[in-house]
This record gives C-alpha cells, sequence and structure tokens, in this order.
C-alpha cells in the first residue's frame, strides 16, 4: 500500500489490554515477557527494561515495562507490561500491510504463550500522531486551524493584540468500533522545533479473545482512521502531504 511522501506523521501504537484480576494473573505476566522473547527475537533481538526491576508489579498495571526492539533505538518496536501490549513504529518505517503483519505476528504469539479463559476480553486501541510545525508568536493559530483543517472555531470573549500561545482542543465521539478522541495540542517534535500535535485514537469495545476478531477490530480502526485524516486535512493541506 502506497503512502504519503511527506505525511506529518510520526508515531503509529497498537495498545492491546486485558485485565489483571489477582496475584495469579500477576505471576503468569513475569513469565510473559521471556515466553514473548523466545518467540519474536529474531525480529525484536534487542530487549531493555523500562522501569526498575524493584518495583512492584502490582503498581505497573497497565503499564509498559519491558521493550523489544529491532535494534537500539530502532523501531518497529514492542512493549509488555501487567494487562498490556503495545506495538510501534514511525513514518519512516510505516506501510500498513507490513504493520498489520507484524500486529498479527504479535497477537499470534501472545495467544500461544499467554492462554486466556474463555470469559477473557482484550480491549484494542490504536493511536495516530501527527506533527505540524508552527510558530505560536509569529502567527494566529485560530486562522492555521480554521484555514489549514475543516474545522471553525473561534472565541469573542477577549481582544488582544497577541497571538494564543497555547491550544489544546478535543473532539469526542462514540462511534460503532468505540470510542474515538481527536485532540490538538502544542508540543514539540523530536528536534525541538515547536507546533501542534494532532492526537487520532481509537479505545475499541471490549473483543472475545481472537485473533482473527481482533485483526478485523485493527483494519477496520485503520480504514476509519486513514478516511477521518483525509477528511480532516482535505484541501491545500492534504495536497502538501504528496
Amino acid at each position: 500500500m502506497s503512502k504519503l511522501p511527506k505525511a506529518p506523521l510520526v508515531e503509529i501504537v497498537l495498545e492491546l489490554r486485558w485485565k489483571i484480576m489477582n496475584k495469579s494473573d500477576l505471576s503468569k505476566v513475569q513469565y510473559l515477557y521471556g515466553d514473548l522473547y523466545s518467540e519474536l527475537k529474531q525480529k525484536y533481538p534487542h530487549r531493555e527494561s523500562i522501569v526498575p526491576t524493584e518495583i512492584p508489579l502490582e503498581i505497573l498495571i497497565n503499564q509498559p515495562v519491558h521493550r523489544f526492539r529491532s535494534a537500539p533505538n530502532d523501531y518497529p518496536l514492542f512493549q509488555v507490561g501487567p494487562g498490556i501490549i503495545t506495538l510501534n513504529t514511525t513514518d519512516s518505517k510505516y506501510y500498513w500491510n507490513t504493520f498489520s503483519e507484524w500486529a498479527e505476528e504479535l497477537i499470534s504469539a501472545f495467544l500461544k504463550v499467554y492462554p486466556m479463559e474463555t470469559n477473557d476480553k482484550i480491549t484494542p486501541s490504536i493511536l495516530f500522531l501527527d506533527f505540524f510545525s508552527f510558530d505560536f508568536e509569529k502567527d494566529d493559530i485560530h486562522k492555521y486551524i480554521n484555514d489549514k483543517f475543516n474545522i471553525t472555531f473561534g472565541q469573542s470573549f477577549i481582544e488582544s493584540e497577541k497571538y494564543p500561545t497555547n491550544i489544546n482542543l478535543g473532539f469526542y465521539y462514540k462511534i460503532p468500533i468505540g470510542d474515538l478522541s481527536i485532540t490538538f495540542q502544542k508540543g514539540k517534535s523530536s528536534s525541538q522545533q515547536d507546533g501542534i500535535i494532532l492526537q487520532t485514537r481509537i479505545n475499541g469495545n471490549s473483543l472475545n479473545v481472537n485473533k482473527e476478531e481482533i485483526s478485523v477490530w485493527i483494519n477496520k480502526s485503520h480504514e476509519f482512521c486513514s478516511d477521518l485524516f483525509k477528511k480532516l486535512t482535505e484541501g491545500e493541506l492534504y495536497e502538501s502531504f504528496k
């Protein structure tokens, strides 16, 4: 699948979460890291600990504890913690067909080494991070958002000769595949350039522990986010990514 040559995409993150209910669940997680590494070490040979080993697992539920990379400081990578697995990559390594293959491989390995009960559930989410350079001191963020995105907003409650110095704007919707959030916030790029971070996230509905069902959700969420991004940036801004 082709992609936009000048896309503003910074990172894409797929998350799978499941409930940790008791000490038995926590004890199973202790073996998960090594078992997953054994399954996937050819693709992700570089191991990292994200948090100090002395921190109890009980306070790290739904937080990544170990990271496995294809090479030091490189992508793709996956992370594992009590009740959570993430798959991350950056724009330079991102093609959807490849990413979805990585996801299926990770899910298959996880379900193989971490058997779950029939009534257990998996809750998926997907996050797209985009960055747009912007100078808040020299330019008007209201005008930029209105001109570049299919959004109209402004204010008439304060008069000021200076432009707004920040932005924190969000839209939240219930959609058939979960909860959608689109947020604009002031941020910096990896090179410390000022700009706007656009986060597009879908927190999915709970799914059965079934590889096919999870894969269907992943592909539906990608299609939805891809179409949403095109509509959000349609016009001059989207054309600048080609």
